[in-house]
């Protein structure tokens, strides 16, 4: 599939191509320390993956749509320390995405998809900002990430999908063990570890296959406790919510920090082409929603948290 890169490009032919109708790929990815055996870009590899197999998708109910793409951004908001981990502040990640989105408007995009496979909940709600923008000018757009968050947010073991995925680890003792780890490999682990070796092989060290499992940890106290009262009032959501960020910011107090979680000595590229296509299919259904229905873009996880941040300025 052929990439045209409109910031390249003069302003006349990207409008004659943005006149298709065809979606723009906003990508916004942080440089992120993701363990000793994946790149510092590795969420825009794994994202740009995605998005070709999504146009491959979606042009085949529009074949006249060109694959359209910008630079990416190259920004995230609560990247994981790390050597190399570049931070951006909410305030200037919103900021940029705006600006980005205002341009792309003025040159005529009808459809805009904001792709990153970075999926802190602060960096998503930076995107949506840009999605929201895009609605007001009558420009279609979402950011289809909010889908596999939300889905790992609420994961729980014996998911048939997961299950799917999981197949492709031939042990069934070392199957069993990721199985029960799945609802915290949320970073450079085995599911991204394995969706970077089928989309981007090269980027990957050979060393991913020697490292330990990430040790075990403890989710924060008062957070959990939070999560268990906000399930006993009914609010399933903001439970879930509430228990992932004390898995996160447990995993995050480990010394020394490991910069993976899971077991990404278990990936392989056959367990990667299985989740990518099913990233993918929940992808093609939003923007076939979206683009031809009208529907309501996919919201992010966590509403509340640049509130309760103070916009990013105590994350």
């Amino acid at each position: 599939m052929v990439e045209i890169n409109l910031t390249s490009m003069p302003i006349g032919e990207t409008r004659v191509l943005l006149a298709t109708g065809a979606p723009v790929y906003l990508f916004a990815n942080p440089v992120e320390y993701h363990g000793p055996h994946l790149s510092l870009e590795n969420d825009g590899l794994v994202s740009r993956g995605l998005a070709r197999d999504l146009h491959a998708r979606l042009q085949e109910t529009h074949p006249d749509w060109p694959f359209l793409v910008t630079a990416d951004l190259g920004m995230g908001c609560a990247v994981v320390p790390g050597p190399g981990s570049r931070q951006t502040s909410f305030i200037h990640q919103r900021k940029q995405v705006l600006e980005t989105c205002y341009a792309l408007a003025a040159m005529g995009a009808s459809r805009v998809i904001l792709m990153t496979f970075h999926g802190d909940p602060l960096h998503l709600l930076a995107l949506q900002a840009g999605v929201r923008a895009l609605a007001a000018r009558k420009i279609a757009a979402l950011s289809p990430m909010n889908l596999l968050v939300r889905r790992i947010v609420g994961l729980q073991t014996g998911d048939p999908q997961m299950s799917e995925v999981l197949g492709a680890i031939q042990d069934p003792q070392n199957r069993r063990a990721m199985a029960e780890e799945m609802h915290t490999d949320v970073h450079a682990g085995f599911g991204e570890t394995s969706l970077s070796l089928h989309y981007a092989p090269l980027s990957v060290s050979p060393c991913y296959r020697n490292l330990p499992p990430c040790p075990r940890w403890q989710p924060i106290p008062a957070l959990t406790a939070m999560s268990r009262a906000a399930r006993l009032a009914g609010a399933q959501t903001l439970a879930d919510e509430t228990a992932y960020v004390a898995q996160l910011l447990g995993w995050m107090g480990l010394r020394p920090f490991p910069g993976y979680t899971g077991r990404p000595s278990l990936a392989n590229a056959e367990a990667g082409a299985r989740l990518g296509r099913i990233i993918v299919d929940g992808m093609v259904k939003a923007c076939q929603d979206v683009f031809e229905f009208g529907a309501a873009p996919p919201e992010p996880v966590m509403p509340w948290l640049t509130t309760v941040t103070l916009q990013g300025r105590f994350y």
